[in-house]
């Protein structure tokens, strides 16, 4: 566990001195443990290869990582990729990270896994957007973040502001997952979700409107657009939610094309704008990321 600690594999010195400060600790480390395919200064060795090659396919260096505020990877992002942003989130080389795009990197649920698996342990506590929009992300992996988020809702994304999650094969057993997360406090700051073309039913609107009557307090921006299983239903529910008081801070709302008097009064009361009845000329440019979002990436 020292080790591990110390094997940062963009800075190893610690690492190596360690295994060489006497005979003992050279044998432990360079011995393989029943059922591991390679020893710890194999594994050390190997995340430093991966770590010099995903800095050379992206034009960076180490240096230039802990200053990073902005990563965007969404168009030269590779699938092996996945585990070393990972390993470098977690061992803290994005020490000033603010923003994060995966968006269209075509990520499989177990490609992306390792890196929610990483932001639910509590890495990269100054994020403030993150963006995994076109990833498979799935209802698991969501239900894994979520339960991480209840546990600790000061420790895991506590400064995030902006969640892209359209178009990640998420259903409304995600969301209702995420929404009782969002119930008990978790992501306090979040003034943007985006939730488009999804598998979301008339179950997850409500439950999301039942988590804006608890938290979300801060919550300007939604997005369900593209989730054709949403009803008239679940648009009046939303709407009976709203005029008791849900998601207080709530400007921008863009729901799939139905009609309902009673949903466009409650926006109406509540001076809430609905994206869907002004079009295209008055929605934000990227809504799924809201106003958040820098023009340029580091």
């Amino acid at each position: 566990q020292i080790f591990r600690l110390l094997a940062d594999p963009f800075a190893p010195a610690s690492a190596c001195a360690l295994v060489g400060c006497c005979r003992y600790t050279r044998s432990a480390f360079r011995s393989r443990a029943t059922g591991v395919d390679r020893t710890e200064v194999e594994r050390l060795r190997l995340w430093w290869g991966r770590a010099t090659a995903f800095c050379g396919s992206h034009r960076t260096t180490a240096s230039h990582m802990r200053l990073a505020t902005t990563v965007g990877l969404s168009e030269s992002f590779a699938v092996a990729e996945a585990p070393t942003l990972a390993l470098l989130l977690e061992r803290g080389s994005f020490r000033r990270l603010c923003w994060l795009q995966l968006y269209g990197s075509l990520l499989s649920e177990a490609s992306l896994r390792p890196i929610v698996e990483t932001l639910a342990a509590g890495a990269s506590p100054s994020l403030k957007s993150l963006d995994l929009a076109g990833n498979h992300l799935g209802d698991a992996s969501c239900a894994m973040l979520a339960a991480r988020l209840s546990e600790s809702p000061a420790r895991v994304l506590p400064a995030l502001e902006v969640l892209g999650l359209g178009s990640t094969r998420i259903s409304s057993r995600g969301v209702e997952a995420l929404a009782r997360a969002l119930a008990r406090g978790a992501m306090p700051r979040l003034v943007g979700l985006g939730l488009r073309s999804n598998d979301i039913d008339d179950e997850g609107v409500i439950a999301l409107a039942e988590s804006g009557m608890l938290g979300l307090a801060a919550l300007r921006e939604l997005f369900l657009c593209g989730n054709d299983r949403i009803t008239c239903a679940g648009i009046d529910a939303l709407a009976a939610r709203l005029l008791g008081g849900s998601f207080p801070s709530l400007r921008w709302l863009d729901v799939p094309p139905l009609k309902s008097s009673a949903f466009h009064a409650a926006c109406a009361a509540r001076c809430v704008c609905v994206l869907d009845t002004l079009g295209p000329a008055h929605a934000p440019e990227n809504p799924t990321a809201g106003s958040q979002q820098p023009a340029t990436n580091e």
